[in-house]
């Protein structure tokens, strides 16, 4: 996708790894307004935890990348309206990087009156279902899935 708009993404991943591909200003603005990590409950947040560790961003790869990180389909935490959207099931593991998008996803769509089963499964990765035979948590979690579908089949 990052090839397609003129990006490199090997050429941008160390700034995507240390969170500078979003400029500063834009992590007190538009984007604060989805993404407000005082909004995590407290029981998620371990004593290490540093969702604003680096306050500098890199401006003109914002710009590059912005289309796509603020695109509804590639980031639905991103959309303005939520608002008619079926009922939602959203699983978040304790050690992913993603984990903080989910529960910031699940409290916009509540919100937005959209029906919304969120679990947390703790000791897990974002790869829980991968080894749902031999993991007790990806199991639950696999079960989960299965009766909040079949709930609603």
């Amino acid at each position: 996708m990052w090839y397609a708009r003129g990006v490199d993404g090997h050429k941008v991943a160390p700034a995507l790894v240390k969170n500078e591909h979003v400029s500063s200003s834009v992590k007190t603005s538009e984007i604060s307004r989805y993404v407000d990590h005082n909004l995590i409950p407290r029981r998620y947040i371990g004593e290490n935890y540093a969702p604003d560790a680096v306050k500098n961003g890199n401006e003109e790869l914002w710009n590059a990348l912005k289309p796509i990180f603020t695109d509804r389909y590639f980031a639905p935490l991103m959309a303005s309206d939520l608002a008619g959207l079926p009922a939602t099931y959203i699983a978040t593991a304790q050690h992913d990087v993603l984990r903080d998008d989910g529960i910031l996803y699940a409290r916009r769509l509540s919100s937005a009156g959209v029906q919304v089963e969120h679990k947390h499964y703790e000791h897990v990765y974002h790869d829980l279902f991968r080894n749902h035979r031999h993991n007790h948590q990806s199991k639950i979690c696999l079960d989960d899935l299965v009766a909040f579908l079949s709930s609603r089949l």
